[in-house]
């Protein structure tokens, strides 16, 4: 099982002089084989969530459930995808997408026919002995993703992987992953601050509101996805549709209420202080 539970889950930090509530109660469950995007404005707990998932953050209250058991810290059943590609500058292509499976023991003749299976696959054919400053940006996140998915993790926790691309590499970049999710489905909770992106991607958007972090609403695509089959077409003809509009539009506006929303508190915040 690969399924995420958020159960009542928050987060307070400690400040010098004050707490600081990140997440206010929060439960959500990502099925298994479910691809799941959170939006929501910058500081609302997007990043925490992902952590607590990764288990490099633990919540105040409440537990993160993987696969019926908590979270109680990293394991090999999950792996992560940062905005910066996190790539060990001191290795090739071939050494970085295999570190992992080195780590695990897996011996070297099996370990590069996986790794020549996933170069091939992820358009890396002829770069094999490059390090990572020779690649460009887009290239730099195929290797990442490459890393990850060689895993072969349950889940699979990406945190705005496709942030610092250009735009046309960001497009290729959200194609490629459609394609790798079409061939092995994998439980995904996906990070962005793009609307377009979460609503061409994901089953399901999680849209939060902040001060402190929560739930807003979540939107539905996945039933949409499969009747107008979104995954065969090309994304430039998704864009243009009306659905995709609508739900894009949905999102967005529900984003503009919490940023209203966030902005209010402020002005009480300060009003207070004042």
């Amino acid at each position: 099982m690969s399924e995420i539970l958020f159960e009542n889950v928050t987060r307070r930090f400690q400040l010098k002089n004050r707490t600081f509530e990140a997440l206010e109660p929060i439960t959500l469950k990502v099925a298994e084989g479910e691809f799941v995007a959170v939006v929501g404005p910058s500081g609302c707990g997007k990043t925490t969530l992902l952590r607590m998932a990764a288990g490099l953050d633990f919540p105040t209250s409440g537990a993160v459930i993987v696969g019926n058991r908590e979270v109680t810290g990293p394991g090999p059943d999950r792996t992560i995808v940062f905005q910066q590609f996190a790539l060990l500058p001191w290795k090739t292509v071939t050494g970085n997408i295999g570190f992992g499976l080195k780590c695990r023991g897996v011996p070297a003749a099996a370990r590069a026919e996986m790794v020549a299976h996933y170069v091939k696959v992820m358009g890396l054919s002829g770069h094999e002995d490059s390090y990572p400053y020779q690649l460009s940006g887009g290239m730099q996140q195929r290797v990442a993703i490459a890393r990850s998915f060689i895993l072969e993790p349950k889940l699979l926790l990406m945190d705005e992987p496709f942030g610092a691309l250009d735009a046309q590499t960001r497009i290729e970049m959200q194609e490629e992953l459609i394609r790798l999710m079409s061939v092995r489905r994998r439980t995904v909770l996906f990070v962005t601050h793009s609307v377009e992106e979460a609503v061409y991607l994901a089953d399901r958007v999680v849209v939060m509101a902040g001060r402190p972090g929560r739930i807003r609403d979540i939107v539905s695509v996945a039933d949409i996805r499969r009747a107008e089959s979104w995954d065969s077409r090309p994304i430039e003809d998704i864009l243009e549709m009306d659905s995709f509009v609508r739900l894009r539009t949905k999102v967005w506006r529900m984003l503009r209420g919490a940023a209203l929303s966030k902005a209010e508190g402020r002005s009480r915040e300060l009003s207070i202080a004042s």
